[in-house]
């Protein structure tokens, strides 16, 4: 009974843990985009963050006239990437949206 409970418990915080170190939009831009490019009105035309939130983690896209970037997993307030760059956005990804 006391193993239940402390399974129970470390999940609850493994869960708490990841959720409130769930990065932002603006987490990934202060990581990923320099600081000089970002006020650009060029760069604001043509640029936009594809995010998508599983609050638990996140993925994010960057799409720069209109082809998708690297595709990041913000977990734990890092980020690692988990595609090479396409052409298109991930397949994997788009039953979220």
């Amino acid at each position: 009974m006391k193993r239940k409970w402390m399974f129970i418990g470390l999940f609850f915080l493994a869960v708490i843990t990841l959720t409130t170190t769930n990065p932002s939009k603006e987490d990934y831009e202060a990581i990923f985009v320099h600081p000089h490019v970002k006020p650009a009105e060029i760069f604001n035309k043509h640029y936009q963050l594809k995010r998508i939130n599983f609050l638990l983690f996140s993925t994010y896209t960057p799409i720069v006239a209109e082809e998708h970037g690297k595709t990041h997993l913000g977990i734990l307030g890092n980020f690692f990437p988990i595609s090479d760059g396409q052409f298109d956005y991930p397949k994997w990804l788009e039953i979220f949206n």
